[in-house]
């Protein structure tokens, strides 16, 4: 294999390898934004986010490490916390990834208030309001 070669398999297995990383990070950002949100905890750590990764646990915590070096988080006592702008970012990043997926379904209640198989009297109630009146 000509050096030139060997460079450039060199190469692109870093950014492969970076863009894994760059993943890794963005996944933990998500998760535990998810974590605090759904009130699981307030201190994160690689230990508590780990189930939901597919990850050793001292790839987790290296990851946590970096996130405090990019400044999204910040050491706390005990674990980890956001930094404001890290928990924009991770607002951010989850709702563009989750939010097709907290989407009311065909015939479900987008206004909360039918958890049943009848059809949501208050949709129906209010579901003429929009249409102009003819008199």
């Amino acid at each position: 294999m000509a050096h030139s070669e060997v460079a450039r398999k060199t190469g692109r297995e870093a950014g492969q390898f970076a863009l894994e990383r760059l993943k890794q990070r963005e996944e933990i950002l998500q998760i535990s934004y998810w974590y605090q949100g759904e009130g699981f905890g307030a201190a994160l750590t690689p230990e508590a986010v780990m189930p939901f990764l597919q990850s050793e646990s001292s790839l987790i915590a290296t990851t946590f490490d970096e996130l405090v070096e990019t400044g999204d988080l910040r050491r706390a006592d005990p674990g980890y916390d956001f930094t404001p702008e890290g928990r924009r970012k991770a607002a951010r990043m989850f709702v563009e990834t989750f939010t097709d997926f907290q989407q009311p379904g065909h015939g479900e209640c987008q206004d909360g208030c039918c958890d049943g198989d009848e059809p949501c009297e208050h949709h129906q109630a209010h579901a003429g309001h929009g249409r102009a009146h003819h008199g």
